[in-house]
């Protein structure tokens, strides 16, 4: 038996479709996601927009949603619970497309020093740490779990004593001013 989504998992996969496309078709949205109803996908939509991540219409000439050319802001005004939810929702989107890794195996730092090449590497960690101060530790561990869980590739390796972070591919796609049907048929 297949394993439910979480909820945080399943919103995190729908903004980094949104976000990969102009116009998010609802085929394309119903195949990622065949076990959720379109009224789960608005909730979700929903959530992405008042964590501040994206914000998008549907457009029924388009069959799909067009994301808004500039992201919403964080809504500030809902209840505590919700907000907590959407402000992790928040900071692990951020995560995949800000965090920021340039560190480097002990044995490699080690040779740049003797050739006289000294500095501070920027790691996964350090970049957390800038990007959302005062959080705990295990915070960013289960923040980088939700990361690996969605098949990112952030982790420590304890033998070369660096933290190893694949290229994040959080594209984004920019929307057309007009959907109109030279757009819709690939002819603009």
């Amino acid at each position: 038996m297949e394993e439910k989504m979480d909820r945080i998992e399943r919103q995190l996969r729908l903004y980094e479709l949104v976000c990969s496309y102009a116009v998010t078709g609802l085929e394309t949205i119903e195949e990622a996601f065949p076990d959720s109803s379109r009224r789960m996908i608005q909730r979700d939509l929903k959530d992405l927009k008042d964590a501040g991540l994206v914000s998008v219409n549907y457009v029924r000439k388009a069959k799909g949603y067009v994301k808004e050319k500039q992201r919403p802001e964080f809504n500030e005004d809902t209840e505590p619970r919700r907000k907590a939810h959407l402000k992790r929702l928040n900071r692990i989107g951020r995560l995949m497309r800000e965090l920021y890794n340039e560190d480097i195996p002990l044995w490699e730092k080690k040779d740049n020093e003797e050739e006289g090449d000294v500095r501070d590497y920027v790691t996964s960690k350090d970049s957390y740490n800038e990007l959302f101060p005062g959080l705990s530790e295990r915070t960013r561990q289960r923040d980088f779990e939700v990361l690996c869980r969605l098949g990112y590739q952030v982790t420590y390796d304890h033998r070369d004593r660096c933290f190893i972070q694949e290229e994040f591919n959080m594209g984004w796609m920019e929307a057309p001013e007009v959907i109109d049907d030279d757009y819709l048929n690939g002819t603009w």
